[in-house]
């Protein structure tokens, strides 16, 4: 199964007792392909039991590898279908990093200077505790990635919870 066990069974049984919606995210470059230019799949069959046993209509792409809607395009025309296939499991959405940095603006009031200025600041883990925060308020946000720690994150203003799952 995925790298901390213990916590995807927690995370698993503590989601049941929820009635909050769950939202799944799934990182893209070396947690379910190998790196943008490359694209050979990795981890699907966790991915896709984990999927499963969350019982998912589908998942969210959250990957700083789609930078802006040129990058979406090729996402959408390039790995979409193919990440359905494998995953048995339907892409909902595919942000870009240029969506997570205008909404972490209007939510934090502050400004970067550029895409490469908000990753080095926010980094996954607050790159998605401030996206979900805004756009999910009262939900449960998961997110699989391969640099994530195991942990269990709430936002006690926006009542959000985050959990990290590392592959």
């Amino acid at each position: 199964g995925l790298r901390g066990g213990l916590l995807f069974h927690f995370a698993a049984l503590w989601l049941l007792k929820m009635k909050n919606k769950v939202n799944i995210y799934i990182d893209l470059e070396q947690t379910i392909i190998s790196n943008w230019d490359d694209g050979f799949l990795i981890n699907t069959e966790k991915v896709r039991d984990f999927l499963k046993s969350h019982n998912a209509e589908g998942f969210h792409v959250f990957s700083f590898a789609v930078w802006n809607d040129a990058d979406r395009f090729v996402f959408n025309t390039r790995f979409k279908s193919v990440l359905e296939n494998a995953l048995e499991s339907k892409v909902l959405t595919c942000n870009t990093c240029e969506d997570f940095m205008r909404d972490d603006t209007e939510f934090t009031s502050l400004r970067f200077d550029s895409l490469t200025d908000y990753i080095s600041i926010r980094g996954k883990v607050g790159a998605f505790m401030n996206w979900t925060a805004h756009r999910h308020a009262g939900d449960v946000n998961i997110l699989v990635d391969d640099v994530v720690p195991n942990a269990v994150w709430e936002n006690q203003d926006t009542r959000s919870r985050c959990v990290f799952i590392n592959v």
